[in-house]
């Protein structure tokens, strides 16, 4: 009480130490206030990043079996067939077991865009492993379509010895992980593929 009363007489005599005590718990108090409700602008960002991070998942249908194409030849460890897109025109490309690789335009009479390249032995192994590791059983006959009223993408139809599954350059990103994994692994073999030495 003592205290109390010498702080009061203090404050008294020297008003300007009064007004700087007041600032102080009004800066204090204002601080807090608002600090809150930035605290709870930050949580509520980090769980918005959180969801945008998690991919969206597209509901896959079944594809007809009257749309599937015909099976492998005994030769064949993976085919690709791509159609649409703006030409609308339809390819086919296919990994032998000798890392051959052939794209040839289907409905090509003159077979004039037919390209051989072949993919390195290291290369084709790694592949086979791949696909081995990520059975694609389960999704066969399966198809992930591009969102309604979307326009000229490519759709991609994906055979190995384990079915056939589809996707398109829209959809391509909301793959499950095993299938998405066996599409960059599959397009970085193309890309790295050589021309067949004369």
């Amino acid at each position: 009480m003592q205290n109390f009363t010498k702080f009061k007489n203090n404050t008294q005599q020297t008003p300007i130490t009064a007004s700087l005590i007041l600032i102080s718990i009004l800066s204090l108090g204002s601080g807090f206030i608002l600090n809150s409700p930035s605290a709870a602008f930050a949580d509520s960002d980090s769980i918005h990043t959180e969801h945008n991070s998690k991919k969206s998942e597209i509901q896959p249908i079944l594809i007809p079996k009257n749309q599937l194409p015909p099976p492998l030849d005994r030769a064949v460890i993976f085919r690709e067939i791509s159609s649409g897109g703006i030409t609308g025109a339809t390819y086919q490309t296919t990994l032998l077991n000798d890392g051959t690789l052939i794209r040839v335009k289907l409905s090509d009479a003159n077979d004039s865009e037919r390209s051989v390249r072949r993919v390195s032995g290291e290369q084709l192994k790694q592949f086979k492993k791949l696909l081995q590791t990520h059975n694609l059983t389960r999704f066969n006959r399966l198809s992930y379509p591009a969102p309604r009223g979307a326009a000229d993408y490519i759709t991609y139809t994906i055979t190995n010895k384990e079915g056939t599954f589809q996707y398109n350059d829209i959809s391509r990103d909301g793959l499950p992980n095993k299938l998405h994994n066996v599409v960059l692994a599959w397009n970085q073999l193309k890309t790295s593929a050589k021309p067949l030495t004369q």
